[in-house]
């Protein structure tokens, strides 16, 4: 996912799950959903680091690292507010929950989403190589057949 859409998916998350504490109701869903949106920017700022040989060819790394940094520092902003109105609200406890629940969306998502992206982003690196190479190979084949057909050699 695009830091520019995990940024208004957290805007998004943050507005609900302010409204919902303030009402006194639950605000699980709304913190998992923020938590998943963090996540997601977290990955972008580290894929833009080392981005991968097909997004150097598409596109403008520094222009992904520009929004990636960016959205990093919109998501510091929205967790303090996040933080210091769930510690207002539900005390330390709540807001160690709270960062526990961040850790470990963290991780579900580090297991099964980024796992699966990055494989598919492999597989794809790896099919385009192979045609690449594959083409190249009839190419010089078709070369040799022509010259030694030329020469009266086949």
């Amino acid at each position: 996912m695009d830091p520019i859409t995990a940024l208004s998916i957290a805007a998004s998350a943050v507005s609900n799950a302010k409204s919902l504490i303030a009402a006194g109701r639950d605000a699980t869903g709304a913190l998992v959903k923020f938590a998943g949106a963090v996540s997601d920017v977290n990955y972008a700022a580290e894929k833009a680091k080392n981005p991968s040989v097909w997004k150097s060819l598409t596109g403008s790394p520094e222009s992904e690292a520009m929004e990636v940094f960016a959205a990093q520092k919109k998501i510091a902003a929205m967790r303090q507010d996040l933080e210091t109105l769930i510690q207002y609200s539900y005390g330390q406890s709540g807001l160690e929950q709270y960062k526990e629940t961040l850790r470990r969306v963290k991780a579900d998502r580090q297991k099964s989403e980024y796992r699966r992206a990055e494989l598919k982003e492999a597989l794809i690196v790896w099919g385009v190589g192979l045609l690449a190479v594959s083409s190249a190979v009839a190419m010089a084949g078709f070369v040799f057949y022509f010259i030694g057909k030329s020469q009266g050699k086949w």
